[in-house]
């Protein structure tokens, strides 16, 4: 019996995540092309990690618990994505630089805004949606699972006859008779 019927719907949800990974890299690349401001790295590393708070949250709530992420690693990953970003803008406007004079904006304006919400929309949507098309393989996974061993426990068939109903205690079955 093949558990997972198709890799499909697990490629789709792979190239989602990979697509959410690259949206803030990619607006930081749009954003060296356009010209804006270098403080757009600042923003769109903060909205990045807007993002993965948000999918904490989400995971957080999915696991049953109602605790918030840890704050202990905010500047750090702050730190981290400012410095990724960063990379990527410079290596862009160098790039940018051999074939044509650039010149950054010198503040943040509607443009930069509508780039932040870009990225940040493109990031979200991508992680909700590879997130259902996950959830609803792994209840097909399960499903199978359960099927082929039974989805009735050891205790479930109590005084109904059938072998197997006992307790196991340390390897050894112990019917209830």
């Amino acid at each position: 019996m093949n558990v997972i019927q198709s890799s499909s719907p697990l490629k789709t949800v792979l190239i989602l995540r990979l697509v959410a990974l690259l949206a803030f890299p990619a607006g930081v690349v749009l954003a060296a092309i356009m010209e804006r401001s270098a403080l757009m790295v600042v923003v769109l590393a903060i909205g990045m990690l807007g993002v993965s708070w948000v999918e904490r949250l989400r995971l957080i709530r999915l696991a049953g618990s109602e605790d918030r992420p840890d704050f202990s690693g905010f500047l750090p990953g702050l730190a981290w994505r400012i410095g990724l970003l960063a990379g990527v803008f410079i290596l862009s406007l160098g790039i940018l630089a051999l074939f044509r004079d650039v010149s950054l904006a010198r503040g943040l304006g509607l443009p930069d805004l509508i780039l932040l919400l870009a990225a940040a929309g493109v990031a979200l949507t991508a992680n909700r949606v590879s997130a259902s098309i996950a959830g609803r393989e792994m209840e097909g996974a399960l499903a199978q699972v359960n099927a082929a061993f039974g989805t009735s426990g050891a205790n479930d068939n109590i005084g109904d006859g059938q072998p197997g109903n006992g307790d196991i205690i340390e390897g050894e079955i112990i019917d209830r008779d």
